[in-house]
């Protein structure tokens, strides 16, 4: 297609936004008569100044919306959602005038309005979101997203109709982290599966389709009958245990111990065909677990505790036919309590308060106590300070955690529920999440806030790497040398400059205060030396409390403290 064809079919659909954008604008003065219901009225001084609420002729989709948010409150969002069907048309204008060698990179039928279908973005008719501020300094937000014609593509992965909650009916008293999700393929392996394998060139599609039909073992079904089954509904709660502490690292901070709940609802056909495997192993007389199987409940006990306080986990796993629920817990005294339906969740002062306002039925569900999101803060605060960074990181990371610790005061809370005409999502944070601007930016410095531990996990995984790199090629230099001498070197020093690229790697650099050091060398008796002995190793251990060594048979590794001063005082 010719340049101009495609700056015609350009112009085209601009001026078609510019013709939308200006109808939708249009002052409500410049419309016929009649068309409001205050339209023949005499304006006053007053009337000139306030806005009119269009009531004949408004859109059903904005009183949709409305009706499930907050109007007056502290701010109010909504808007029509026609924009996503046409950038999918303007798009599938510009593929149609590329070249043929540009659209050969698209799977053979591929539009941008089907992919959009798939998505289904083209069933979200209008959107909107609200937020108020309340007593407590916190802010109650809602948004509703709009589907008239149902929800489609992968809006169905959030499962069928809203339904009561796990967490009120099984998380324990004083939970600190509930989280509940579903996990609903069926729909989208039904109807929106077949529609994205269309998209595939044939051989992969058959390749594709042949892996989804063969049988999973030990289930005997097909990748492709477990999607179309898959429609449950998980729920994972916390607790933390402040009187049990533990220590990952020398150089970490004390972490709480927790206890902990699993639930599954709607997941029984799978027991089901797991039972006959299974149940001869587990009701051994020496199988480490008591089982009981009455009156449709199956219990499985662990005999013993897993371990010493504070992994002195004895888990119980119950799976009830009746209701279709499987329940995990991590101690006997804790599964006894919930199926009992003592001290539930609900009622928690913490709790209480952060779910007020909130719907009780749902689809998805996070609930955050402040014990948690304070002993997180604090963990953070240490983990910054035992780092050893300089003053300038440190700073940073306490005007970050400064400003993070005020939202900490209160629980937070959210739950997304389906309904029958859209998807409502309502919320109970410190933050004022449905103000664009104010979200964009208190988000972003929470979660960067929050990052400020991953940042530096990451950054102490890329340093460790970075130093058994340099140590493999100092261990290859070292067998050149000893392959071509007979005798490994007295010092490091001298495999430079035939045997290594750089002289630099036979330091060892200390990223935390940039120094140079001479690598730990001991100069073994023969390289027939035993295969456990270190031959080189950093001088100093790293933040995480572990040493980098490499041994005399070639191999690399990172260690404990412990373990590095037990093997090096070997002789």
């Amino acid at each position: 297609m010719k340049r101009t064809s495609l700056l015609k079919r350009f112009a085209q659909v601009t001026l078609a936004l510019a013709s939308l954008t200006f109808t939708q604008c249009k002052p409500a003065a410049d419309s016929p008569a009649g068309t409001t219901a205050n339209a023949a009225a005499p304006k006053s001084a007053a009337s000139e100044n306030s806005v009119a609420l269009i009531g004949e002729g408004s859109s059903a989709s904005f009183r949709t919306v409305a009706s499930h948010l907050e109007l007056g409150a502290r701010s109010f969002e909504y808007s029509e959602a026609g924009g996503a069907k046409m950038l999918a048309n303007f798009l599938d204008e510009i593929i149609k005038a590329l070249p043929e060698r540009g659209r050969k990179d698209f799977p053979p039928g591929f539009t941008f309005e089907k992919l959009f279908q798939l998505l289904g973005l083209d069933s979200i008719a209008a959107t909107g979101a609200s937020t108020r501020a309340r007593g407590d300094g916190t802010f109650h937000s809602r948004a509703f997203a709009h589907t008239p014609q149902g929800r489609k593509g992968l809006l169905t992965l959030g499962g069928g109709p809203a339904a009561k909650l796990i967490l009120l009916d099984v998380a324990p008293k004083d939970t600190d982290l509930a989280l509940e999700f579903p996990i609903h393929l069926n729909d989208f392996t039904r109807e929106t599966l077949p529609g994205i394998l269309a998209m595939i060139p044939q051989a992969e599609r058959a390749e594709i389709d042949q892996k989804m039909s063969e049988p999973v073992p030990p289930l005997g079904l097909s990748g492709k009958q477990i999607l179309e089954k898959l429609d449950a509904r998980i729920g994972i709660f916390l607790r933390l245990d402040p009187s049990q502490k533990f220590q990952p690292s020398p150089n970490a901070p004390e972490f709480p111990g927790a206890d902990g709940v699993i639930v599954i609802d709607r997941l029984g056909w799978l027991v089901e065909v797991l039972k006959p495997q299974f149940m001869p192993l587990l009701s051994q007389p020496d199988a480490p677990v008591t089982v009981t199987d009455e009156g449709g409940v199956l219990t499985v006990r662990m005999k013993t505790p897993a371990g010493p306080p504070p992994i002195d986990y004895q888990p119980v796993v119950r799976f009830d036919s009746k209701a279709d629920r499987i329940l995990i817990a991590s101690r006997t005294a804790l599964f006894d309590s919930i199926v009992a339906g003592k001290e539930k969740i609900t009622q928690g002062a913490d709790f209480t308060q952060a779910w007020r306002d909130l719907p009780t039925e749902g689809n998805s569900s996070i609930y955050t106590s402040s014990r948690l999101l304070q002993t997180l803060s604090d963990l953070i605060a240490k983990a910054v300070e035992k780092e050893g960074d300089s003053a300038t990181d440190k700073a940073i990371a306490a005007k970050i955690l400064g400003w993070v610790k005020p939202h900490l005061s209160h629980g937070q809370a959210l739950v997304l529920a389906n309904q029958p005409d859209g998807i409502l999502t309502a919320a109970n944070t410190t933050i004022p999440v449905s103000s664009s601007t104010v979200a964009a930016v208190s988000t972003a410095a929470v979660l960067f806030g929050w990052s400020v531990p991953v940042y530096k996990t990451a950054r102490t995984q890329a340093v460790s790497a970075s130093d058994m790199n340099n140590l493999r090629q100092v261990g290859v230099a070292l067998k050149m040398y000893e392959a071509d001498n007979g005798k490994y070197p007295a010092a490091l020093s001298e495999l430079a400059p035939k045997y290594v690229s750089s002289s630099n790697l036979l330091e060892f650099t200390d990223r935390r205060t940039n120094s140079h050091t001479p690598w730990l060398y001991r100069n073994p008796m023969a390289a027939t030396s035993d295969a456990n002995e270190i031959v080189i190793a950093a001088p100093t251990a790293g933040p995480d409390g572990k040493r980098t060594a490499g041994f005399a048979d070639g191999s690399v590794r990172t260690i404990s403290e412990e373990e590095f001063q037990k093997l090096w005082s070997k002789k």
